[in-house]
């Protein structure tokens, strides 16, 4: 799990390798690498990640989920305890709000960091077929 300060090497929208045009691996660092250990987290299967069971938020089981009060509050727990895990989250600035547009679930996340005055806002859509994690910028 990263930090506000690490680096790493940067992957593209769909979790793969990048590649810069000298051939290199290119990296990302900051507030662009924590972000991104965010969202791996958030598409990860509580389990997948051999060295560390407990990484992933499990979203995932919630591609085919009705609409119901108790659906929603999981997927809220989920995420919630999922960012307070990162010691950088303020715990008492996280806020989860659920929607439906139709069959889909749209979660909107704000949060702030220790060292990061403006709110970090991220949003997740898990509709019946996939999951995709953005930052807002």
């Amino acid at each position: 799990m990263t930090g506000l300060h690490d680096t790493d090497i940067r992957l593209d929208q769909a979790g793969q390798l990048t590649q810069a045009a000298d051939g290199d691996a290119p990296l990302c660092a900051e507030l662009e690498c924590f972000y991104q250990s965010i969202i791996l987290e958030a598409q990860t299967q509580q389990g997948e990640l051999f060295y560390d069971e407990d990484f992933g938020w499990s979203l995932y089981d919630f591609l085919q989920s009705e609409d119901d009060e108790m659906t929603r509050l999981e997927i809220s727990q989920r995420v919630r305890a999922g960012l307070q895990k990162r010691e950088v989250i303020l715990p008492d600035s996280i806020q989860v709000q659920v929607d439906t547009v139709g069959d889909t679930f749209h979660v909107y996340c704000m949060f702030q960091t220790t060292e990061v005055e403006s709110a970090q806002a991220l949003n997740i859509i898990i509709d019946p077929v996939s999951l995709e994690v953005r930052v807002v910028d």
